[in-house]
């Protein structure tokens, strides 16, 4: 486990300094395209020199990201102990990679879209594109933080999944906020600023709420393959199932007076209506935000 983290690290910190280098040529690209669209430049021809090189970064992009979520998954059965960072990376990482498609899809509408003017993709794609960095930034701050401790000679596998059942609940948490803040944000962008064809807006609801919500699918799925070898009962230790049961239940009587009152307060102000499209995705989040918080609460407040 250890020679494989190690060549782990070592492949994605430099697959990670490639892709900064990469990440500040698409940058560029993309300010110079946006320039061009301005001036009403020749964007055609643009985008057909460029379309090359800036394919060829992705599919390196592509690689760093595939090679950071091993690394992370390696490091969560390697060290003992929970942390965040490593959490927000796995979070991050599989947001980032699946925006990386996102990007394409961003790329051709506003090559279709530049005849009209400047199209509002460039905000989305902007975006994204910042979303990467801080991931590159940060996966670098991890693998030399967590340097030494993997040369150490004590380390070794852990034998107990309490770092990988701490650090699902980070992401669940982080799957919640996020999902919450952008759900609303579409909904609010939808109904005021941005005004879109109903069946856009839902396309928008899904597609966004799917992204934040594979992190913590993909967590689950793994903490449940490793479980596989053992009996349901022993997937729990005696804590763990305490903290989930009272979990639960703040979750439920939580969940339903928050409903409770986001529907009054529906029924009497009409600016609440975006709901309706988006109350379902809305409920999962908030059921996943305070399960996840409520559980790591519970089993911080019990460890210590």
């Amino acid at each position: 486990m250890k020679r494989l983290l190690k060549i782990s690290n070592n492949t994605t910190l430099v697959l990670c300094s490639i892709s900064i280098a990469g990440l500040i040529f698409t940058n560029t690209f993309f300010l110079m395209l946006r320039n061009m669209i301005i001036e009403m430049g020749d964007v055609e021809n643009f985008m057909d020199k460029f379309s090359i090189p800036v394919a060829a970064v992705y599919v390196i992009f592509g690689f760093f990201h595939l090679s950071a979520i091993l690394t992370l998954i390696l490091q969560l059965n390697f060290f003992k102990r929970d942390n965040f960072l490593r959490a927000f990376l796995f979070f991050t990482g599989t947001t980032s990679l699946m925006m990386l498609f996102g990007d394409f899809a961003l790329s051709s509408d506003i090559s279709k879209e530049y005849v009209f003017g400047l199209p509002g993709e460039f905000n989305i794609l902007f975006f994204s594109q910042a979303l990467h960095f801080i991931f590159y930034i940060l996966m670098i701050v991890l693998l030399a933080s967590t340097r030494k401790s993997v040369r150490k000679g004590g380390e070794e596998i852990v034998l107990k999944d309490d770092s990988i059942f701490i650090n699902a609940q980070y992401i669940g948490i982080l799957s919640g906020v996020s999902g919450l803040v952008l759900v609303t944000t579409f909904s609010l962008m939808y109904l005021t600023v941005y005004p879109l064809p109903l069946w856009a807006a839902k396309a928008g609801i899904i597609v966004t709420s799917l992204i934040v919500i594979i992190p913590y699918i993909l967590i689950v799925f793994y903490w449940l393959i490793i479980k596989l070898k053992e009996r349901i009962s022993e997937w729990y230790d005696e804590k763990q199932y305490q903290d989930i049961t009272k979990a639960s239940l703040v979750t439920l009587i939580a969940s339903i007076i928050i409903m409770t009152v986001i529907f009054i307060i529906q029924y009497f102000v009409s600016a609440f209506d975006f709901i309706t499209i988006t109350w379902f995705p809305f409920y999962i989040f908030l059921v996943l935000l305070l399960f996840s918080s409520s559980t790591l609460y519970f089993s911080k407040k019990t460890a210590s």
